[in-house]
């Protein structure tokens, strides 16, 4: 007989596998079925229950009632159709207990006994023995001696039988399809030959009984939770923010009291969503849960990886050395429904970490274990099945993500690639671990607590923000930057909670030695940058509160000088600080880009509400940079980094983004009050003569504020930069 061509219907029964052919008939059949991760798990053990169902079905027996015969068979029991149908058949009898034996092991020689009664088979008369014969149950040797006779079974390569083993799924199939082709219930078909599956990644089907729950991601689709411990649906809510719904699913896990996985669903505005996975085990057993996709209609299957581009990485002297690296990458899907695309990220494996101070403060970092490759699939024919693999090793939280779209993230192969490409290039400045709660970066050195790793991370407020993404998202109009923007703006509602400004979480050692405060705390610069964001990010998406971070932030600015949290050099001249302690009493040091940043945000506050108050304030700061112009420039043109609240000025400034800050600032007051500019200007020319005599070179938001302010003339040597340095 020539092969039957076919496509896999599971992953574990392949060209390779003996019993492929019968396995495969019997499912046509609807008498076995696999399980819900396509695969078939030829060799776990078969129980007495299940095997009473299979052959209810197979011979299609009759409905039987119930009766109370067995202990563990109840109405509701999801044996009782086989077990009463096999015991009133005479196939299946009880145990000397009073039970049916629904979960235990069904053994080689209680199988033959079984299906010789079950196929009404008779002895032959022929003198046929296995080699362990003495081994066998003497209520079994009738059974395995018919059985044997029949041909339906060989016994094992040694010519034992080993009668006391538990019989596999595939050994089951086998015998039972062999009886009913004997007993003319079953055609034999043509042999089977299937297409050869794809794969990406290491797929790799688990032997072993898993637990199944389903997690309701798509109406489509089918999506689990796989483990080999029980899981269960602890809670479930809905989350809405501004931009974005979270719908949030909570399992517990049998045996391990604290162990929850969480799954939330990110729906945005445009029908496409993340998907966060947390796996958090904070006891010492290891536990393995994967989230497995059911998918149908595939036609195409192409990963473009991140890898393609090497990294190159170094150990910074401010942030030491990062472990992590980027995403896998893009998988392009074409189905039934279209081409579509997922940015699918790998696994991070963490600790919490914790510093409580006497006065009730918090301090609160990570420690990165390690970063995996979690994500394989198999396309059989049309079906998909894909693995994202949770792995805990004891005492730690595994989380994994990835954002999914029935359009194409880009738009072209060549805005994928370059996006890739930035990401490889900055990637100490490019998220990569996001979880629903914000994403996840490597922290500079001076914070705490900080473990001895040196593997510290945390929610870094200015990469919660999508400053980049947001440029590019201005540029190109790509969906994947617009998704990014979607989930930083939930983001930083999450980040924010019930304030209406964003306190830092973690503790900087740099700033406790000189001030001794700790987290949690105002950074002037995150939350002028935040209210920047958001307002931009805002009016590009066309959100009614797009303005709401702007006024808020300015009026944290304005309060300043009321609370008495400025250094004054007269009434109407003063700095504010950098720095508001949320649990300390303490005066921090002003730098001049945070000062410059804070002094924009007025100023655009005053454009954007009309209130003079926002006016006052700017002005207050510009007078206090004038009287003090000359102490603020080097001796080489740089500009000091700060101002101590002593009046001391000390520290060398960042290369490039105070000049940004600066051509903002002569900007803003352009517009506002043109006789503020004289001193600015004096200072972009400082500024800007001290990096061209170095070559420090520029960032293109310099070139271009320059073009736009009419300076271009003052454009530094060197080369160009993306991020300011």
């Amino acid at each position: 007989m020539s092969a039957e061509i076919q496509d896999q219907r599971f992953s574990d029964v392949h060209n390779d596998f003996w019993a492929k052919d019968e396995v495969t008939q019997l499912v046509e059949e609807g008498i076995i079925n696999g399980y819900p991760d396509l695969q078939f798990r030829p060799s776990v053990s078969i129980m007495r229950g299940q095997a009473a169902n299979l052959l209810a079905g197979a011979l299609k027996l009759p409905e039987a009632p119930y009766q109370p015969v067995f202990k563990d068979v109840s109405p509701k029991s999801s044996h009782l159709r086989g077990a009463m149908a096999t015991y009133q058949e005479g196939i299946f009898g009880g145990k000397p207990d009073g039970t049916f034996g629904t979960g235990d092991q069904l053994t080689r020689e209680q199988m033959a006994s079984v299906i010789v009664r079950a196929f009404k088979l008779e002895d032959t008369g022929e003198d046929v023995r296995f080699t362990d014969d003495n081994k066998i149950s003497e209520s079994h040797k009738y059974g395995v001696k018919v059985l044997m006779q029949h041909g339906i079974t060989t016994g094992k390569e040694d010519g034992s039988f080993d009668p006391k083993s538990p019989v596999n799924r595939a050994s089951f199939v086998v015998f039972l399809h062999r009886a009913m082709i004997q007993a003319g219930m079953l055609e034999k078909e043509s042999p089977i030959s299937f297409n050869k599956p794809k794969t990406i990644g290491d797929f790799d089907p688990i032997r072993f009984e898993q637990q199944f729950v389903e997690v309701p991601i798509t109406n489509e689709d089918k999506t689990f939770l796989r483990s080999n411990h029980y899981l269960q649906l602890v809670t479930k809510r809905v989350q809405p923010y501004a931009h974005a719904t979270d719908h949030v699913y909570i399992y517990g896990v049998s045996g391990m009291k604290s162990t929850r996985v969480t799954v939330t669903k990110r729906e945005l505005p445009n029908g496409d969503y993340f998907v966060f996975t947390e796996l958090r085990n904070p006891q010492r057993l290891p536990i393995r849960v994967d989230l497995v996709q059911i998918e149908k209609g595939i036609k195409e299957n192409r990963l473009e990886p991140y890898s393609k581009y090497p990294m190159k990485k170094d150990i910074d002297d401010t942030f030491g050395f990062d472990i992590g690296t980027s995403p896998i990458g893009v998988l392009e899907t074409v189905s039934d429904q279209g081409t579509g695309q997922q940015m699918i990220a790998k696994s991070y494996r963490s600790r919490d970490l914790e510093m409580k101070y006497p006065n009730g403060a918090l301090s609160q970092t990570r420690e990165l274990h390690d970063e995996k490759i979690a994500h394989s699939n198999i396309v059989m024919g049309p079906n998909r099945v894909t693995v994202y693999e949770l792995y805990s090793r004891g005492y730690d939280i595994v989380d994994q993500w990835y954002l999914s779209s029935a359009e194409k993230l880009f738009s072209s192969n060549q805005r994928m690639d370059a996006w890739m490409h930035e990401s490889i290039i900055n990637y100490k400045k490019r998220n990569k671990w996001y979880t629903a709660n914000g994403p996840y970066n490597k922290m500079a050195t001076t914070i705490e607590p900080m473990p001895a790793s040196g593997r510290g991370y945390g929610r870094n407020l200015l990469l919660v923000k999508e400053d980049r993404v947001m440029l590019l998202y201005n540029q190109t109009q790509e969906r994947y930057y617009e998704d990014l923007l979607h989930n930083s703006f939930a983001n930083l509602t999450i980040f924010r909670g019930n304030k209406t400004y964003w306190e830092t979480e973690v503790t900087s050692t740099y700033l406790k030695n000189l001030y001794n405060f700790t987290a949690p705390f105002v950074d002037t610069r995150f939350n002028e940058q935040i209210a920047l964001f958001l307002y931009n990010g805002g009016k590009a998406f066309g959100h009614k509160d797009y303005n709401e971070g702007l006024r808020n932030y300015a009026n944290l600015l304005v309060q300043q000088q009321k609370k008495g949290n400025v250094s004054a050099l007269t009434k109407s001249a003063y700095y504010i600080p950098d720095y508001f302690p949320a649990k300390q009493q303490v005066r921090t040091h002003t730098s001049m880009n945070h000062l410059l940043g804070g002094m924009n945000i007025l100023l655009m506050a005053y454009q954007e509400f009309k209130d003079p108050i926002y006016l006052q304030t700017a002005s207050a700061i510009e007078k206090a940079i004038q009287l003090e112009e000359k102490k603020w420039i080097r001796s080489d043109g740089d500009i000091w980094y700060k101002r101590d609240p002593n009046g001391q000025f000390a520290g060398r400034d960042y290369t490039h983004l105070t000049l940004e800050d600066l051509i903002h600032s002569y900007e803003k007051w352009s517009a506002v009050d043109k006789t503020k500019l004289p001193v600015f200007e004096r200072m972009i020319k400082s500024k800007a003569g001290y990096l061209n005599k170095n070559k420090k070179g520029y960032t293109t938001k310099i070139k271009e504020g320059l073009e736009r302010i009419n300076m271009s003339n003052l454009l530094p040597a060197g080369a160009e930069h993306t991020d300011a340095l």
